[in-house]
């Protein structure tokens, strides 16, 4: 098994990704070889056990996970082997900690702490000063230490173009090579910085000439939308709030008017009639959801609910123009979506509403 391997957990009638790797579980008198996985939801498991990073930082302190056992404790590596070995590891607990909070990251489509660092020194090389250095260095020793050697990518140069940022003039540092030595001088450090110059015009290139037909990411920061609760009312006037499916405004489906899209959704989720009107008739979006959770669901539903929210989604900015302009406000951000009730639907899982939202607005853009 490499340093981790993909693993999965349903959740909801969803799938919640992982990474796993191995580990050992102290079971009485011995120690046995197990996986420890670690999901994008941040939740942590080994076999029986269920928690999170703070319940994995208890699990290491009180012996019940060890990454070196005692060498007078029998291992046990199931269906292969058993019996006492002297095993060293060059990870301690922290740094494996650190390693899972990057898998979650990654899981997330975030970046990681190299990721960041990297982030850090290209804003760095573009306008040195004192405080943007000052993020470089926290940012690369956040990155775990057995890492920091591949912060770069670059096996050429491993991570020495970073430390000579990092180091006084005069100071000495370790070179790529362990027998050798780097002295800074003013000129490394500018051959440091034009070093990343060098590879963000490389990658803006890249990324313009495997861009014909228009940018690969967005230009604006992605918007958080939705998850909003209003027990006083909804603000007046109303900003991104009317992205939500739950905010007021009648959509019409099979020529039967509905009150928002929530109430829509769920009343057409199950089909029978005295449920359907049931849900129909609540007066929040939310309590049409709550209701509906008990109503039956109709057969198949789970291979049409994508399509009938998007055309619900597209009635409601078809027939709200107010509401249309505000989406197509939100330029080419991405919208992630939340929705306290369901990984499918929201920026936590697969995040449909907000991918859906977004093909509306590039749908109204193009009339």
């Amino acid at each position: 098994m490499p340093d981790t391997t993909p693993t999965w957990r349903p959740v909801e009638g969803d799938v919640v990704q992982g990474r796993q790797r191995l580990i050992f579980v102290r079971e009485h008198d011995r120690c046995v070889l197990t996986t420890l996985a670690v999901y994008a939801d941040g939740v942590v498991a080994w076999p029986w056990e269920t928690t999170d990073f703070d319940g994995l930082r208890t699990a290491f302190a009180d012996g019940t996970l060890t990454l070196t056992p005692p060498e007078d404790v029998r291992v046990i590596v199931n269906g292969t082997a058993a019996g006492t070995a002297r095993l060293e590891s060059w990870l301690t607990p922290e740094l494996l900690i650190a390693d899972l909070a990057d898998e979650v990251d990654r899981l997330n489509d975030r970046p990681d702490s190299s990721g960041r660092c990297r982030d850090a020194l290209v804003a760095y090389a573009a306008e040195p000063s004192p405080a943007t250095l000052e993020i470089v260095r926290e940012r690369y020793h956040a990155v775990p230490e057995h890492r920091r050697i591949y912060v770069l990518g670059d096996m050429d140069q491993n991570d020495v173009p970073v430390r000579i940022l990092l180091a006084e003039v005069g100071e000495t540092i370790p070179a790529r090579h362990p027998d050798r030595t780097i002295t800074v001088t003013p000129e490394k450090q500018e051959w440091a910085l034009e070093y990343f110059r060098r590879g963000e015009r490389g990658v803006a290139e890249s990324r313009q000439r495997n861009a014909a037909d228009g940018p690969e990411t967005p230009g604006a920061i992605p918007l958080r939308i939705g998850a909003g609760v209003y027990p006083t009312g909804w603000p007046e006037p109303p900003g991104p709030e009317v992205l939500q499916i739950d905010y007021p405004a009648p959509v019409v489906h099979d020529g039967r008017e509905y009150r928002t899209v929530m109430h829509a959704y769920w009343a057409l989720s199950t089909d029978d009639a005295a449920w359907h009107d049931r849900i129909a008739a609540v007066e929040l979006g939310r309590e049409a959801r709550i209701l509906a959770e008990r109503a039956p669901r109709r057969d198949g539903w789970s291979a049409v609910r994508l399509g009938v929210m998007a055309a619900l989604l597209r009635d409601k900015f078809d027939r709200h123009p107010a509401m249309a302009q505000r989406l197509r406000e939100t330029g080419d951000a991405r919208l992630l979506y939340g929705d306290w009730g369901s990984r499918y639907w929201s920026s936590g899982g697969a995040n449909w509403v907000g991918r859906l939202l977004e093909l509306v607005r590039s749908e109204l853009a193009g009339r």
